[in-house]
């Protein structure tokens, strides 16, 4: 068998429409709505880049299921370019662009395959030989909830390298629904030698051989949750049928979050250049990409109260915002500034004094941490966090905790003021 390579991409979400987002500055909302688009096209650029034999797309390839028809024929174009580049396509749909929503009647140029809603195998060919086998499905409709896994089939021959193309939780991932659920074992227990996974948008390799079960991540982040480098995996196969991975960023915004730490400043203009600083530092870390952030003000000092008085937090964002306006890209746009700053008392050492401030906030120290207090604290606000409904969500005992711990330190705050 010929030594090969491909690319293993997925969830590239064209079109994604980063609303609310930079809507204060134009600038920022141009490059992000053209964001998809842009990492999609340096996906393309990286396969002929790398010269590669084909490319695999493991679903949500758009963000909607009414994907726009600029989306299909930006998408259908790139891949037109790859064929052209004698690039081969193997692409399946997810959760967000499953079969049954609406599309046009784009044609594909000959070397894309795009799979059906059951299993089947496609071959790849290289110097007239057989040397790998794709196998893949696309989601029928959005809420797949099958293990789907299970009605993938074994390699048709052991002497093929075998690829399956899936958009999956595997692990029951809390972080994403739960579609097409399955587990390692099931992926292990198939034959196929490399499991392209889509749907979890953090790069994580699950298994390293025998067989890999990977997950490439998003090509661009698309919320402040989805921090850090996103892109694709080049993956070169031997004559043995022995793999290895090569991480690629593609994105070109960066999502980011920051502290900013108060504790050894003094004043309010200092605190505006250690903002600046942060996002200076952002922005070198992200190579040359646009920025979007979210910074958080943390620390014990003197500025914490001057930070909590009317729009001095909304004041530092205008600043650090305009610090970034006049320039070209790379920029950084701050979406928000967080005040998790502490007044400096030392909380610990105040619990320790024999007087009714101490006895308060030992007995809130134990609120935060103690099972049985927690379970009073969940009870006391049950009313309103019920999970029914009408009422909001069942608080957790860690946020009934980080709840007893602010109310620790208004107090602290309160009384010490009130001196």
């Amino acid at each position: 068998m010929d030594s090969f390579r491909f690319v293993h991409a997925a969830d590239l979400h064209i079109d994604s429409p980063f609303a609310g987002v930079g809507d204060a500055d134009n600038r920022v909302a141009t490059r992000l709505r053209e964001a998809t688009y842009e990492a999609f096209q340096n996906l393309v650029d990286l396969c002929i880049k790398q010269n590669a034999d084909f490319l695999v797309i493991a679903g949500d390839v758009y963000d909607g299921a009414d994907r726009s028809v600029r989306a299909q024929l930006r998408f259908r174009d790139g891949l037109s370019k790859l064929v052209n580049a004698g690039i081969q396509s193997f692409v399946v749909h997810g959760n967000h662009d499953p079969l049954d929503g609406w599309q046009s009647s784009i044609s594909w140029p000959e070397g894309v395959h795009i799979f059906g809603a059951t299993p089947e195998w496609k071959n790849f060919e290289k110097n007239g030989e057989v040397v790998a086998a794709v196998q893949g499905m696309s989601y029928p409709t959005r809420e797949v909830t099958d293990n789907l896994a299970l009605q993938f089939s074994p390699p048709q021959s052991g002497n093929l390298f075998a690829i399956g193309l899936l958009h999956a939780n595997v692990g029951a991932n809390s972080a994403h629904p739960n579609y097409a659920p399955c587990t390692v074992e099931d992926l292990s227990g198939s034959g196929i030698d490399y499991w392209a996974l889509g749907h979890v948008h953090t790069r994580q390799t699950l298994k390293l051989a025998a067989p890999v079960i990977a997950y490439p991540g998003n090509t661009q982040g698309r919320h402040p949750n989805e921090t850090g480098a996103r892109g694709a995996l080049v993956v070169d196969v031997d004559p043995s049928g022995a793999s290895r991975s090569e991480f690629v960023t593609l994105d070109v915004v960066r999502w980011e979050r920051a502290d900013v730490d108060i504790s050894n400043l003094e004043a309010i203009d200092s605190l505006d250049s250690a903002i600046r600083q942060t996002t200076d530092n952002l922005s070198a870390q992200a190579e040359d990409r646009d920025v979007v952030c979210r910074l958080n003000l943390v620390g014990r000092g003197p500025l914490h109260e001057q930070l909590a008085s009317d729009g001095a937090v909304e004041d530092l964002l205008d600043a650090v915002r305009s610090a970034w306006s006049s320039g070209g890209s790379p920029w950084v746009w701050v979406e928000q500034i967080t005040d998790s700053t502490r007044p400096a008392i030392d909380i610990e050492a105040r619990a320790k004094q024999d007087d009714f401030l101490g006895a308060t906030l030992k007995r809130g120290l134990l609120s935060s941490v103690e099972a049985d207090e927690i379970d009073r604290l969940t009870e006391v606000v049950s009313d309103v966090y019920t999970g029914r409904r009408q009422g909001l969500p069942k608080a957790t005992d860690e946020q009934v905790s980080e709840w007893a711990e602010e109310a620790r330190w208004y107090l602290a705050e309160l009384l010490e003021q009130g001196k």
